[in-house]
């Protein structure tokens, strides 16, 4: 668990460990994929390592195979976002009284309403983001502040009727799995179906109790989970785990696919992996596997060295808000300008992050990466005597910093 707002913004797993050394109490750490840091500070003596080899029991770990959907496609082998490899599949574990996770890391009915004609999207009033699709609230919602809106029926910049669905969330993977398996209970574990009090644990008491056929969902999905009749693990979209702009992006999607086909197989059986890529050669996927973690370590560890990323170095976000675009704008260099005086080299940035406004707020970013053996409080003080400087300018004082020590 990561806390971002409000603060204090702190990680649970460091939280457990200062709290450990504060009571001299010793603290396990237990994970089939440890973070990067973690295995780090493993690997150089600062924690102690214990590994478990196989599973418990001496169960197999389950075969994890990659269906191409481009190959597919060209093929025309897939029935919407399903290949007929994984639908065969899925098919046949139903036959036998068997139950399915399938993983989608989105939410939703469809993420991107998109005009044929001129390529407009419907875009938050307060956020920079595309509204998403909710085909049972029948309304577009912004998954940051929340707005919500009524679908269009024409495009309001053109008048074009031609809008397309672009992608695809858990509610899709739903609704289109109720017409391809008419007979089964397919039921969703994400944010939306656990909004009400113990929805989430009627839910997980169903499925284990085999209410529930299949059961599709979010990260909600992937980890703590001990199922003993799932056979079968679906993967729907690596390529979006594998894809997006952050350096934690690998770490993450090995992390995610592999906790999530740790599900299948949980008893005497062998179970199932199924993973839907375009690129079923990535060397991720391919590690992913193999359950080869240690291999997937060598290979990061070496590019955080190479570019000064965790857990060589310490990375600490400032981002600024301001309901003024210029005036963040303004308050970033200024604050930037300062940080270079001391930190040099070290500051990167300012500049626009993924998504620029949130809830009319603009932000803009400022990333400091410190080396490990820099004293921490030396550089805690230097940063905090540089944003009181920052706030005693009159122009700037209604800029928020926010301070984020080693941001996920």
């Amino acid at each position: 668990f990561k806390q971002y707002d409000p603060s204090p913004r702190y990680n649970a797993r460091d939280a457990a460990v200062v709290l450990g050394h504060m009571h001299q109490a010793k603290v396990i750490l237990g994970t089939a994929t440890p973070s990067m840091e973690s295995y780090f500070n493993a690997k150089t003596g600062k924690y102690g390592l214990v590994e478990l080899s196989e599973r418990y029991k001496g169960l197999q770990l389950p075969q994890v195979l990659c269906s191409d959907v481009k190959r597919e496609r060209k093929l025309k082998n897939m029935n919407s976002h399903f290949s007929n490899f994984l639908l065969e599949e899925m098919d046949g574990v139903l036959q036998k009284g068997e139950q399915i996770i399938l993983f989608q890391n989105r939410r939703g009915y469809t993420p991107l309403w998109s005009c044929e004609i001129c390529n407009w999207t419907p875009k938050c009033n307060y956020c920079d983001v595309s509204l998403t699709y909710h085909k049972l609230a029948n309304q577009l919602k912004c998954h940051y502040c929340g707005f919500t809106t009524n679908p269009v029926g024409s495009c309001p910049s053109c008048g074009s009727s031609r809008l397309n669905m672009i992608g695809f969330g858990t509610e899709k993977i739903e609704d289109e799995l109720s017409l391809i398996f008419k007979d089964k209970v397919i039921k969703r574990l994400d944010l939306d179906t656990t909004r009400s009090k113990n929805a989430y644990e009627e839910i997980l008491t169903d499925f284990d109790n085999g209410l529930i056929d299949i059961l599709i969902g979010t990260q909600m999905v992937t980890k703590g989970l001990d199922f003993n009749n799932v056979y079968l693990v679906g993967i729907l979209d690596a390529d979006m785990l594998l894809n997006r702009p952050d350096f934690r992006a690998y770490e993450r999607s090995y992390q995610l696919m592999s906790q999530v086909s740790g599900r299948a197989g949980r008893l005497e059986k062998q179970g199932k992996v199924i993973i839907q890529t375009g690129d079923p050669d990535h060397w991720v996927i391919q590690l992913v596997s193999e359950h080869d973690y240690k291999g997937f370590y060598d290979n990061e560890i070496i590019e955080r060295e190479n570019f000064s990323y965790p857990p060589f170095y310490k990375l600490i976000s400032l981002t600024l808000k301001h309901k003024n675009l210029n005036l963040v704008e303004v308050a970033a260099k200024e604050l930037a300008t300062s940080l270079r005086n001391v930190f040099k080299e070290r500051v990167i940035g300012p500049e626009f992050p993924l998504i620029q406004k949130i809830k009319n707020q603009y932000l803009k970013e400022i990333k400091l990466k410190i080396e490990r053996t820099a004293p921490e409080q030396k550089v805690k003080e230097k940063i905090n005597e540089i944003c009181d400087e920052f706030y005693k300018k009159v122009e700037l004082k209604s800029v928020k910093i926010v301070i984020d020590v080693d941001p996920l």
